[in-house]
């Protein structure tokens, strides 16, 4: 060959002609990825699912330590007759409580039940006050004894309205546990374990709390296992009906599989973890490698078909396929990068492992599948096969042509294709309304990752019944004692006192519990011989100080810290709002109601004009700080993946007109999922925004394979009808086929133990439903209609003329 012709070599030909070297490269990187995947680690870090710079994430992780982490787990042992009053329901609480201390990862501070050492009451000794264990370290001997304690536990309701019922026949362990390396399996069996050990006949046990709905997905991930090999399984069998009458069929399971591996290997490398409960995005991402794969080998197909030479076939296809395949790789990216700008560090992960796990394809699908065919036998058509004699039968051929000319006559005549085109701008204003009404944030009580007849949920809901499992904080900052505005001054705790009051008479707050309420109320009736009139704030910030002093000496050790963080200070001090769930209109009330006090007694009264409140920490918090941000990013993340999408089509088909109907049609296929979200009461959350965001990016790519290939043919001779008529018969049916595959592996999901796999899954298929139509149908019926430049203007002049004649 001479040297210009080596300089017009196509993109194909050098792959090709170097298919060798580029070949072992690109198997070193996927060796290499494999390695690191292997060493995948797979964990859930629940400090990941809330923005790291928002201020309630910051507040949290300055405190958690002193005011309690959001890794909670709350039991409660509750008894169908009589009351836990009795000698077996005492000792099984003082076990219960042992066992949870043992518990992997448990902070060994932060155990809290009747029979722990961090639960005092006051008494009044001749010249002290003494704080006392409610039963610690041993239980009651004695009816005596048991009475006793009863009596304690009704003198001191308001504390202990938390950890006993108030019908006394439950009572609650509650356990704050380190969130770094927590081993989630191993806390679920230890859990079940107590439960298994406790209960009987006339004691039910009930497990809740942040660590439990982790836990869980950890004991159904054997089930979702299954579940993801039932997915598999069934997009292999789809692969094989659809294309396993030519050779070479397994080739884009082989090449998505690898680009899976760079995407795993990848996240490992980045130090991320592997969320298994998340299992169902990486699953769609591994779907979409496939798909390109399926575009890809169903084009060469064609092409050989064509040229009946399997090297020239493969040169066509790689050239063919190479832009639109980087163009629909590129709306994939689009659909999951930008879920990056929110600063949510999981959203962070999925984003940009994502990327690489679909970008991947650039170099397994468009270079490596090339290379791999051209290593392989021709492929011929194996007409003998069980699969080609099903494909070629009377009855299936009759069936195919129908569909092709259904699709094409809805394309192309007038009235089918008005209605199309009508239904499609319905479709899109219902998506854009449904989109401004979809709720933010968590719905329900309970975890929605979960159905509702779960046993977490159930366990949850029953627990909530009797006692507030949502906890939020507001943390005050003072100036130092013997300032009349320390965290024990007079002023500072008749402030908390009011606020308690009003939160409570704000119907959203089940109880208030700040340190006048705990300790300085009741010591101080102590301090009175007992007297009720005297259960009030006392009448000096001495005699205050004096009661902190009393608490501090008698409290168990780091007990005082989960009310002043900083031992032996004043400065900064804890008031903890307990709440029945963490729905978003709830948090965003509470927060309205703290602002209005503030704004209304506080920045209004002089003598606390160096009184800060800094709010909310704690559980609530964190969940309000991933709900501030999920609605403004979905906006920001669709505005930006729609723009990117345009932007790109727009260069690839040289044409704004085609930017903007790609556009267009991915906004009437993909909003239809606010539709859903919205019937179906299911909220924005971090769990949901990604999976809305894949389908996005995922679907729009059937409408650029489809309209690449119409262009493609009328560039190569054909009118414009002739060249949909064709696109739809050839790429059509690959994105037809294409789409069998994904969503039949989608399917498996819906019967997925976890709510989230089953209403995804649906979510999902939808997308992919309404991204086909659009794709093959709306787009090609906008094109015939309008005729745009970007694809009416390669038509040859002799077919323009004729067009504009007729």
């Amino acid at each position: 060959m001479d040297s210009s012709g080596r300089n017009n070599r196509s993109f194909a030909r050098y792959i090709l002609d170097f298919r060798k070297p580029i070949g072992l490269l690109l198997i070193g990187i996927t060796l290499f990825m494999v390695y690191w995947a292997i060493h995948l680690p797979i964990a859930t870090r629940f400090e990941d699912l809330f923005p790291a710079n928002h201020p309630n994430t910051l507040l949290y992780r300055q405190f958690r330590r002193q005011y309690g982490g959001a890794q909670t787990l709350v039991l409660m042992i509750r008894v169908k007759n009589g009351d836990i009053f009795n000698l077996k329901t005492l000792q099984d609480i003082q076990d219960i409580t042992g066992e949870v201390d043992k518990l992997y990862g448990v902070n060994h501070n932060e155990v809290f039940s009747l029979a722990s050492y961090r639960l005092l009451y006051a008494r009044a000794l001749p010249g002290e006050l003494v704080s006392t264990p409610f039963m610690y370290p041993k239980v009651p001997q004695n009816q005596a004894e048991i009475d006793d304690l009863k009596n304690n536990v009704h003198a001191n309701r308001e504390q202990l309205a938390a950890f006993v019922t108030p019908d006394d026949k439950g009572a609650l362990i509650v356990a704050s546990f380190n969130e770094e390396g927590l081993d989630y399996k191993t806390l679920f069996d230890g859990v079940q374990e107590i439960i298994r050990k406790h209960q009987d006949s006339n004691t039910e046990i009930y497990a809740s709390g942040a660590v439990m709905f982790s836990a869980w997905g950890y004991h159904y991930l054997p089930r979702i296992q299954k579940i993801f090999i039932l997915s598999v399984t069934l997009m292999l069998v789809i692969l094989y009906l659809s294309l396993g009458h030519h050779g070479g069929w397994w080739a884009p399971m082989l090449t998505g599989t690898l680009s899976a591996i760079w995407g795993l290997g990848f996240v490992s490398l980045m130090g991320f973890n592997f969320d298994p409960i998340m299992l169902v995005i990486p699953f769609i991402m591994t779907a979409r490698d496939w798909g390109h794969g399926i575009q890809w080998q169903g084009r060469y197909y064609d092409e050989l078909q064509r040229t009946g030479d399997k090297i020239e076939a493969c040169v066509a296809t790689a050239d063919s396929m190479i832009m639109p395949g980087i163009l629909a790789i590129v709306a994939n990216i689009a659909g999951v990068i930008f879920i990056t700008v929110g600063n949510i560090p999981v959203l962070r992960q999925i984003g940009i492992g994502g990327a690489v796990w679909m970008g991947a394809s650039v170099a397994m699908v468009f270079i490596f599948q090339p290379i791999l065919i051209s290593y392989l036998p021709r492929s011929e058509v194996r007409e003998k096969s069980l699969i080609y004699r099903i494909r070629s039968s009377g009855l299936l051929t009759r069936v195919r042509g129908l569909v092709d000319g259904l699709a094409i006559a809805t394309v192309s005549r007038g009235v089918a294709r008005t209605a199309l085109i009508g239904v499609g701008v319905l479709v899109l204003l219902i998506g854009v309304v449904a989109e401004l009404h979809v709720p933010v944030g968590y719905q329900t009580a309970g975890t929605p990752i979960y159905r509702a007849d779960a046993k977490i949920n159930e366990d949850t809901a029953e627990i909530s019944k009797f006692v507030p499992t949502n906890i939020g904080w507001i943390v005050l900052e003072t100036p130092e004692f013997p300032s009349s505005q320390s965290g024990v001054g007079i002023d500072t705790l008749r402030m908390s006192d009011d606020l308690a009051n009003y939160l409570m008479s704000r119907g959203d707050v089940v109880a208030v519990l700040g340190f006048s309420a705990l300790a300085t109320k009741p010591m101080n009736m102590l301090l009175h011989n007992g007297q009720p009139k005297y259960y009030a704030l006392p009448d000096s910030n001495s005699l205050s100080a004096s009661l902190w002093g009393f608490f501090f000496a008698a409290s168990a050790p780091g007990e005082a810290e989960s009310y002043f963080a900083i031992a032996q200070s004043m400065k900064n001090s804890c008031i903890r709002v307990m709440l029945p769930d963490h729905t978003y209109a709830r948090l965003e009330r509470l927060r309205a109601d703290i602002d209005y006090f503030i704004k209304e007694r506080v920045a209004t009264d002089p003598a606390l004009n160096q009184v800060k409140l800094r709010y909310i920490g704690g559980e609530a918090g964190l969940y309000l700080a991933t709900d501030d941000v999920i609605g403004h990013l979905n906006v920001i993340n669709l505005s930006l993946t729609l723009a990117a999408i345009c932007i790109a089509c727009a260069l690839f088909f040289r044409s704004v007109v085609a930017g903007l109907l790609f556009g267009l049609s991915g906004i009437a296929a993909n909003f239809v999922a606010f539709v859903y979200m919205d019937v179906h009461n299911i909220g924005l959350t971090v769990d949901t925004l990604p999976v809305i965001s894949l389908g996005i990016g995922l679907g729009v790519d059937y409408g650029i394979y489809t309209v690449a290939r119409i262009r493609d043919e009328v560039v190569s001779g054909l009118t414009l009808e002739q060249a949909i008529a064709k696109g739809l018969r050839s790429t059509g049916a690959w994105v037809f086929c294409t789409f069998a595959v994904m969503v039949g592996g989608i399917l498996a999901w819906v019967f997925s133990p976890l709510l989230f796999h089953s209403e995804m899954s649906v979510l999902l298929v939808l997308l992919m439903t309404t991204n086909l139509i659009a794709g093959v149908l709306l787009l090609p019926a906008l094109i015939a209609w309008r005729r745009p430049k970007f694809i009416s203007g390669y038509e040859r002049n002799e077919v323009a003329a004729h067009q504009a004649a007729s």
